[in-house]
């Protein structure tokens, strides 16, 4: 009989040591699907850099950024609020928005980080972005996209214009792939290599 329980007991240690490998193997395909953080809190209340972090990409694809102001879904009033400081989606024959809202020009640039520390800017969009989505406690002003490489990188974004009106709005700076994009490298134009050069 404690044989029995000896044969029981490693095939149960067995079980347990290949269920933890499976989930670490699961976790570590998804953790690089996507560029770490895809997203950092921000303040538009305060003029000046407001995002400056390093981040790696594994995956060459389009990455498209943007700003997201959330609420509480439960709060209409506050909902509202948030959406009329943000402005309306309409434009006009010009591109201008018919309702403007709270201007929040900005300035994004992503720095290719190279071997020794030399950064490379391979991006930089200066905008007011205007309201872009809405839905799950959230309203979304995109800023743009770009085809990023696997490689080490940093982004840093910069607010033009502090709006003390947005202070007690939560804020974040996302970057993340597009959903629902085909894209092939091999296929598509892509950016050169900004550390080969």
């Amino acid at each position: 009989m404690s044989k029995l329980k000896k044969w029981f007991s490693f095939f149960y240690w067995i079980l347990i040591g290949g269920l933890v490998i499976a989930i670490m193997l699961a976790y570590a395909y998804f953790f690089s699907q996507s560029p770490e953080p895809s997203s950092v809190p921000i303040k538009l209340s305060e003029v000046g850099v407001v995002a400056d972090f390093k981040f790696e990409v594994r995956k060459h694809f389009i990455y498209s950024f943007s700003m997201r102001f959330s609420y509480s879904e439960n709060d209409q009033v506050e909902r509202a609020r948030v959406r009329k400081l943000l402005g309306g989606i309409a434009v006009d024959k010009l591109g201008k928005p018919l309702e403007p809202g709270t201007p929040t020009p900005i300035n994004l640039t992503i720095f290719a980080v190279c071997r020794g520390g030399q950064e490379v800017a391979v991006y930089s969009q200066d905008v007011d972005p205007i309201l872009a989505s809405w839905g799950d406690g959230r309203f979304g002003k995109n800023i743009g996209n770009h085809v990023l490489t696997p490689g080490l990188y940093r982004a840093r974004l910069l607010n033009k214009r502090a709006s003390p009106e947005f202070k007690l709005i939560p804020i974040t700076f996302e970057m993340r792939m597009p959903a629902k994009v085909v894209f092939d490298p091999e296929k598509k134009p892509t950016r050169s290599e900004p550390c080969q050069q």
